[in-house]
């Protein structure tokens, strides 16, 4: 694999990972922004935005775009997090011209007709009460916001009901005007790619991207942690998760803190899992991971289990956390980093999973760290490394977040007991 990177005159970047010898081929546009970026009052616009992309052009109708995909088998798709907007097409690497082609297009002409806007109201309005009928998604949602209170990265991606249904024109105008711009975003290209083509390309078709350099600056992350217990009938078991302060992705040690949520709860094979369903059967699923960004990363245990096993579930699992801030086993080292080695090598054969880790690094780093250079990191980390990372999640206050028939309880100052 080779990694270029071009940058336009307008300020747009362009990267390419030539693959050769693929045959399928990843174009995305990545977009430096997502919810965390949102005003309070417009919670929801970065997703709704997204969602709008495909509507239509000032060239293309919603089904020319469809079609245009459709017709040589290629995938087009979006997704909206926290903190990028991603515009994609994964298919074959001779069509590759025509997916730069629809996605500047989208980018650059949408024209977010008022008679669109109103019928994609109703979509997302479906998506969210799909996400209420979900304890995960409401437990999550409930986790973010205790963990991150008061704060655009705490609050959900989709956005309340009450400003999706208010939402106007005027909304999406003003925040592409904010933050669609050349500077703010990379498009990237993977597969079988000659690297000056492709920027000849994407200088064509983004073109009309605009040049401006002073995109409004996000609020640093400030984690402080609680408990949000979210009471309901509706729902037989608790969705349960469990958390700490993390580090972020630019942290030296934010492998060491990958390694230690793999060590712990990765896999049937892990301690948690073994000690949670295996032996005690209180869950039916268990396990645990990190979460990291530019400025932030969390540690997290997620179960579901019955109401009366809430309080032994949170002991057990902070037995193991202690277990391995003392001691963590040389299985469950190596275990923990064939795993994340595994994920990196495969990455590098997934066209699309390697444009996100490469707009991803690009924007919380500011540069490109190839699956090689991050493989090199994972294997020179230690067990002394790992247990450091158990001890620093263990010295932050938890985030509890409870979803069900949850009987009242002061579950957070357990769990800090339980730790020291």
């Amino acid at each position: 694999m080779h990694t270029q990177l071009t940058t336009l005159a307008n300020g747009l970047r362009v990267i390419t990972a030539t693959l050769p010898g693929f045959d399928s081929a990843a174009v995305g546009a990545f977009v430096d922004v997502g919810s965390r970026n949102e005003r309070a009052e417009e919670n929801g616009i970065a997703h709704f935005l997204e969602h709008m992309a495909f509507k239509g052009t000032t060239t293309r109708s919603a089904l020319d775009i469809a079609g245009e995909i459709e017709t040589l088998g290629s995938n087009i798709n979006a997704y909206t997090s926290q903190g990028v907007t991603a515009y994609f097409v994964t298919g074959l690497a001779k069509n590759v011209e025509k997916s730069v082609a629809i996605i500047g297009d989208v980018l650059t002409a949408s024209v977010f007709n008022e008679s669109d806007i109103a019928t994609e109201k109703g979509v997302i309005l479906q998506e969210i009460s799909r996400s209420t009928d979900n304890p995960g998604h409401i437990a999550y949602n409930a986790f973010n916001e205790t963990a991150y209170p008061g704060q655009a990265i705490g609050r959900s991606i989709l956005g309340p009901p009450e400003f999706i249904k208010a939402a106007t024109r005027e909304n999406f105008t003003s925040f592409v005007a904010r933050y669609y711009t050349a500077q703010n975003m990379v498009v990237v290209g993977v597969g079988d790619i000659e690297h000056v083509a492709f920027a000849q390309m994407v200088e064509r078709y983004f073109a009309a991207i605009p040049s401006r350099p002073d995109v409004p600056a996000e609020a640093r992350a400030a984690y402080v942690g609680g408990l949000k217990r979210a009471p309901s009938t509706k729902f037989e078991q608790v969705t349960a998760l469990l958390g700490w302060q993390s580090v972020a992705e630019t942290d030296p040690r934010v492998y060491a803190h990958r390694m230690m949520a793999t060590a712990i709860g990765g896999g049937m094979s892990s301690p948690l899992f073994q000690e949670v369903r295996e032996k005690r059967g209180l869950v039916y699923s268990v396990h645990a991971y990190s979460d990291h960004g530019a400025d932030h990363g969390d540690f997290v245990i997620f179960a579901g289990t019955t109401a009366k096993h809430v309080e032994e579930l949170f002991t057990v699992a902070c037995g193991e956390l202690t277990k391995a801030a003392a001691q963590i086993s040389e299985q469950d080292m190596v275990r923990a980093k064939n795993s994340l080695l595994v994920g990196l090598a495969t990455a590098k054969e997934r066209p699309f999973s390697l444009a996100q880790g490469i707009a991803g690094s690009l924007f919380e780093r500011g540069y490109v760290m190839t699956p090689e250079q991050a493989i090199k990191s994972v294997e020179a980390v230690t067990a002394d490394d790992v247990q450091r990372a158990a001890r620093q999640i263990i010295a932050s206050q938890p985030t509890i977040s409870l979803v069900g028939p949850v009987p009242e309880a002061d579950y957070h100052a357990r769990v800090v007991a339980a730790l020291h």
